[in-house]
C-alpha cells in the first residue's frame, strides 16, 4: 500500500480564555490574540484510506512555515511511498525538515506525520491505534484539569474565575487538578487553597512552577504548598525552565547529570513528589533523572517527544526504574488528543493522571465526533486507527 496523496491544513481556535504559565524570561504569551494553531495533516492511499496527523499548538515564537511549505517537504518524501516501510519514510521526514527550524516544532510535525502514518497502518488492518502500541490495558485515561494564570487579572478576580472554574469541573465529575504557579506565591497559596477547598479532601492536586523557582526557594515553596493540600509538584527548579526546555535543548542536555543531581537535592527534601518533563529534551536526560534519583514521576508529552514510538519508549524506560508516568499536553485538537489517549490506554505506567484538556480549553474542534471531559476521563472512539474524521464544515470555520 503506497501514499498517494499528501494535504497539509491549518486551523487557527479559540481559546476559552488566555491562559499563561510562569516563565523567568518573560515570554509570556501562549497563544496568537486568543487562538491556538494548528496544521492538520492527511495521508491518502489509492484505495481511499486516509491517515490524519496534527501538527500541535504552534506557538508564534516558532515562527512556523507555512502548510503549503511543509505539504511540499512532505510530498517529497511520501509520495509512492510503501506504508510496509514506514518507519523509513518517517526518518526520511525527519532527515528532510530544515535543522534550523525551531526544535520543539520539528518534534511537533514529526508527531504529526507519525501519527497519520500508524493511523493509516491501523486502519488498513481494521485495528484500533492502541493495538500497535502494545494492547489496550485500560479502559479510559483519568485526566486532570488544568488551570491556568490569568495575566493582569486581580487576585480578587482570579480567585473568582478560578472558583467557577474548578466547581465546574468537579460538578462534571473532574477527580484532578493541576494549577500553574510560580510568579507570585502568595497568590499562588490562595488558588491552591481555593481548589483544594472547593475540590475536596479526596481530590488530586498538583502544582506546575514551569521552572520558575530558584533551588534555594524551592523547598520553602514545596512546603508551603504541601501544607495547604498540594499532592505534588511539577518542575520546580529554573534549571529546567520551560521557556529553556523549548528554546535550547541542547543547553540542559549538556549538563544532563548537573541539573539531575540539583533536582535530586530539591526532590531528597521535598514533602511532596517531584514531577519532570522528559519528551522534549533527548533521552540522556531522563537516564540521568533515573541515575540521580531526581524524579517520582515522569511527564511525557508525545508530541514533544517527536511521535508515539519515542514517547513509549521513555515511558517504559521510566517505568523500569519503578517510575509511573503522565501524558502532557501543549492543547491538541482531536486529533493529537486521540493519539494521546491511545497512548494512555496501552501504557500501564501511565498511572498519574494526564494533562489531556485541549477538547476542554478549546472552543472548538475539527472531527466529526469531538472528546469531553465529562467524568474526568478519555476514551479511544471505537474504530479502526485513531478513530476519528475530520469534519470539513468546522474545517473551513476554523481556517487559520
Amino acid at each position: 500500500m503506497r501514499i498517494t496523496e499528501v494535504r497539509v491544513r491549518q486551523v487557527a481556535v479559540p481559546r476559552i480564555y488566555d491562559t499563561y504559565c510562569a516563565d523567568p524570561k518573560h515570554l509570556k504569551a501562549t497563544i496568537n490574540h486568543g487562538r491556538s494553531t494548528y496544521q492538520i495533516i492527511e495521508l491518502k492511499t489509492h484505495d481511499g484510506l486516509t491517515g490524519i496527523g496534527e501538527v500541535s499548538d504552534i506557538a508564534p515564537r516558532m515562527d512556523a512555515s507555512s502548510p503549503a511549505a511543509l505539504q511540499e517537504i512532505l510530498c517529497g518524501v511520501l509520495i509512492d511511498g510503501d506504508l510496509r516501510a514506514w518507519r523509513t519514510l518517517y526518518d526520511g521526514v525527519d532527515e528532510a525538515l530544515p535543522k534550523g527550524w525551531y526544535p520543539e516544532l520539528r518534534q511537533l510535525i514529526l508527531f504529526g506525520v507519525e501519527s497519520a502514518l500508524l493511523d493509516l497502518i491501523a486502519r488498513a488492518h481494521g485495528l484500533p491505534l492502541y493495538e500497535l502500541l502494545g494492547g489496550r490495558c485500560r479502559q479510559a485515561a483519568s485526566v486532570s484539569w488544568v488551570a491556568y494564570l490569568r495575566g493582569d487579572a486581580t487576585l480578587e478576580d482570579e480567585l473568582q474565575a478560578l472558583e467557577w472554574e474548578v466547581a465546574y469541573q468537579v460538578g462534571s465529575g473532574m477527580k484532578a487538578f493541576k494549577l500553574k504557579v510560580g510568579e507570585d506565591h502568595e497568590r499562588d497559596l490562595a488558588r491552591v487553597r481555593l481548589a483544594r477547598r472547593i475540590a475536596g479532601p479526596g481530590t488530586y492536586i498538583k502544582v506546575d512552577a514551569s521552572g520558575y523557582w530558584e533551588e534555594d526557594e524551592a523547598l520553602s515553596r514545596l512546603r508551603d504548598m504541601a501544607r495547604i493540600g498540594a499532592d505534588a509538584c511539577e518542575t520546580p527548579i529554573r534549571a529546567l525552565s520551560r521557556p529553556m526546555s523549548r528554546d535550547d535543548p541542547a543547553r540542559i542536555e549538556g549538563d544532563a547529570d548537573g541539573i539531575a543531581e540539583a533536582l535530586a537535592k530539591v526532590r531528597d527534601r521535598s514533602p511532596i513528589p517531584i514531577i519532570e518533563h522528559v519528551a522534549d529534551l533527548g533521552d540522556v536526560f531522563l537516564t540521568a533523572l533515573i541515575r540521580h534519583r531526581a524524579v517520582d514521576i515522569v511527564n511525557v508529552v508525545p508530541c514533544q517527544a517527536g511521535g508515539l514510538r519515542r514517547a513509549k519508549r521513555l515511558i517504559h524506560a521510566a517505568e523500569t526504574a519503578g517510575i509511573p508516568a503522565l501524558l502532557g499536553s501543549t492543547i491538541e485538537l482531536g486529533p493529537g488528543t486521540a493519539a494521546s489517549v491511545h497512548l494512555a490506554v496501552a501504557s500501564a505506567s501511565v498511572s498519574v493522571p494526564s494533562d489531556l484538556v485541549g477538547p476542554g480549553l478549546l472552543e472548538g474542534d475539527v472531527c466529526t465526533t469531538p472528546f469531553s471531559l465529562e467524568g474526568g476521563e478519555l476514551s479511544p472512539f471505537e474504530g479502526p486507527g485513531l478513530g476519528i474524521e475530520l469534519d470539513e464544515e468546522k474545517m473551513s470555520r476554523w481556517v487559520g
